[in-house]
């Protein structure tokens, strides 16, 4: 590519940014990602005003956030197609500027969905932000030791079920113990090459449960993806 068809490209690169950080943060968007934790739950749809948002999405699946219009919205978990298999409806305001995570939470015969918000995603480009989501039913409160440097608890408090609670670290490779709070065993999961870089955000979600062997920890980057809450 020649230099001035390369400063084009860049030009437009930088102008297709602009434009879309302009859109998403124009006073009138709100970001939201959905959760699946329910072990003994079919895959499922979801539909926000009549309009397919997330097809087909199996357990421990987490979406990234996806940007929705503020305002009053209408929500509808399905069993994946099939719409008629309606596990939860009901009407959710959404905030500009405010990020969702929009989580299935029990067991399928009381599926509720159980709703976490943020104000913003990391921005400290020394510290990584770490979200600890406890969503397993039958699970005990939790902490996570870190094994490389001594078992020393990342958490200040333990997380009991049903709650999130966020923690900012140092940028760090390690492993982690996810044991039962005030104890370093049983080790509930050992969760192996974690690296988290400063000014990112990262969550790690407890799902499914202990009587059913379906325990998970599922570990993500956060990060907002465009219109990847668009009709499906």
């Amino acid at each position: 590519m020649n230099r001035n068809l390369m400063m084009s490209a860049l030009a437009l690169t930088t102008l297709a940014l602009s434009t879309a950080s302009a859109q998403m943060n124009d006073g009138k968007t709100a970001y939201v990602r959905v959760v699946h934790g329910v072990a003994d739950a079919p895959a499922v749809d979801v539909f926000v005003d009549g309009t397919r948002t997330v097809a087909n999405a199996p357990f421990k699946a987490v979406t990234p956030y996806g940007n929705v219009p503020a305002g009053k919205h209408n929500v509808m978990i399905t069993a994946a197609g099939d719409k008629s298999a309606v596990v939860f409806q009901g009407d959710v305001t959404l905030t500009a500027g405010t990020y969702y995570t929009v989580a299935a939470v029990g067991y399928l015969k009381n599926l509720k969905p159980k709703i976490f918000t943020a104000t913003s995603l990391n921005m400290n480009k020394g510290k990584a932000q770490v979200n600890v989501y406890h969503l397993s039913p039958d699970a005990p409160r939790v902490q996570a030791l870190a094994v490389d440097y001594n078992s020393a608890p990342i958490l200040p408090v333990g997380v009991a079920y049903g709650n999130e609670y966020t923690v900012n670290v140092d940028p760090m490779g390690v492993n982690l113990n996810i044991v039962p709070f005030g104890k370093t065993t049983p080790v509930v999961k050992n969760l192996t090459g974690l690296s988290v870089a400063g000014g990112k955000t990262y969550s790690i979600f407890a799902l499914g449960t202990m009587s059913g062997k379906t325990l998970d920890f599922v570990v993500t980057e956060d990060k907002v993806v465009a219109d990847s809450m668009m009709a499906k």
